[in-house]
């Protein structure tokens, strides 16, 4: 049979474009063209490819493959005397978005930069799977994968809304990406690779022979190789920043150990755990620190002040230190117990009162810090430590001070100064 007439192939509709859309570049990337509306007749099985800003991308020949941006309805099909339909008409406030891992390296790559950055907060309308019923729509499927109906290429919120899709369209590619969708160029140069694929017929090997050396005059050569230089350093660029991204990564890991496992154990620990981190929270603020337990095992075998705690920096100065951990809230009922046969002991050992006292609690320790309750909030329950010149201390507010000290925004000087003189209960401000 001799046909004549036939265009080159790939052949494509470019339906309801925009204007600042259609480009030179654009037009110029397939042999055969053709700018039509929505609502425009043509002769479509003279076309492969259809690639359209309509709402509704399901109105032209089933052969055709679609890519479409801002669709509310993309493809469907028949089952059982049933027929279903894939709808964008609800919506979501979630704002998080994720790529499958099974997506494509390429598609993953362009949805990273042509639609992740450019989708808008609040309502984002989403794709759901409805049959019809009786005079209206039932919904089959609006999370995951619609039913197994598509490839979910972007999901939304923990629902796992579908947000952009790879369907099939009577066994054509369906590509479906919201409105907001930037680099249409690279998203046609990506689905006529797509359709080739998966259907050479329609687009033949040699799409790219516009930008093949052989064929192209000395300024398209350049941009050529400056493309390929790119992305050459593109592809470098982020093989470096994977990798630092996992040397940090390593090195975060590291230092959380660490962290947990020496002072930030002052937030989370008890007993001889606790008593170990505060010591090391105050030596490294400047204090001596003398733990008792053997001291007090020779003299009076008795336990009582865990610590012992002097400044180099004033020589009368010396306070006792009982540190504790609780699950919950700190026990009143314990606030006296440094006031009482530590203190006294104290007094029969050396011939006078300790100058200060310190009870040091560590309350709801299994508790985010940020959200814990002020530790004995009534001042009053705290009069026996008034009256023995000493002080209640929070360990959060000494991590704290020894963090701000650590970090170079406070002295640790001020920091002595100011525990040294605490009467009641003892508050340190961030960045004091």
């Amino acid at each position: 049979m001799n046909i004549f007439n036939v265009q080159p192939r790939p052949r494509v509709l470019f339906e309801d474009f925009p204007q600042d859309v259609v480009t030179k570049e654009f037009l110029e990337l397939v042999p055969t063209i053709k700018l039509v509306t929505s609502t425009e007749r043509v002769h479509e099985d003279e076309y492969d490819i259809l690639v359209t800003f309509a709402k509704d991308a399901r109105r032209r020949s089933a052969h055709l493959h679609v890519l479409s941006f801002g669709a509310n309805a993309a493809g469907g099909f028949s089952e059982d005397r049933t027929k279903y339909s894939l709808l964008r008409d609800v919506s979501t406030l979630a704002n998080e978005l994720a790529i499958p891992t099974d997506v494509p390296p390429a598609l993953a790559a362009l949805l990273k930069t042509s639609v992740i950055p450019s989708t808008p907060e609040g309502h984002k309308p989403v794709w759901r799977l409805v049959r019809a019923a009786q005079g209206y729509l039932a919904t089959v499927a609006d999370d995951g994968n619609l039913a197994s109906r598509c490839i979910p290429l972007v999901h939304v919120g923990a629902k796992q809304s579908v947000y952009a899709l790879l369907a099939e369209r009577g066994g054509k590619l369906n590509l479906v990406l919201p409105a907001e969708t930037q680099q249409h160029l690279a998203w046609l140069r990506l689905f006529l690779d797509m359709v080739g694929n998966v259907d050479p017929d329609s687009v033949p090997p040699d799409v790219d022979w516009k930008t093949s050396a052989r064929w192209s005059p000395p300024e398209v050569s350049k941009h050529v190789g400056d493309l390929q230089a790119l992305r050459r350093a593109h592809e470098e660029a982020l093989t470096e920043f994977q990798r630092r991204e996992q040397e940090i990564q390593a090195q975060l890991e590291e230092s959380t150990r660490l962290a947990d496992e020496g002072t930030r154990r002052i937030l989370t620990s008890d007993g001889d755990e606790l008593v170990e981190a505060v010591t090391t929270v105050l030596e490294d603020l400047g204090f001596t620190v003398r733990d008792m337990d053997d001291h007090h095992d020779e003299r009076t075998g008795a336990k009582l002040e865990d610590l012992r705690v002097e400044d180099p920096s004033d020589a009368d100065w010396l306070t006792l230190v009982e540190v504790k951990g609780y699950a919950k809230g700190a026990k009143v009922n314990d606030v006296p117990q440094i006031t009482g046969r530590p203190a006294v002991a104290f007094t029969k050992e050396t011939g006078q009162e300790p100058p200060a006292v310190w009870h040091i609690v560590n309350a709801w320790r299994g508790t985010n810090p940020s959200t814990r309750v002020q530790a004995i909030p009534n001042d009053d329950d705290l009069r026996p430590l008034t009256e023995a010149a000493g002080a209640l201390i929070d360990t959060r507010d000494l991590y704290e001070a020894w963090r701000d000290v650590s970090a170079g925004i406070s002295d640790a000087e001020s920091v002595r100064a100011s525990l040294r003189a605490a009467k009641t209960r003892w508050r340190w401000i961030p960045g004091s």
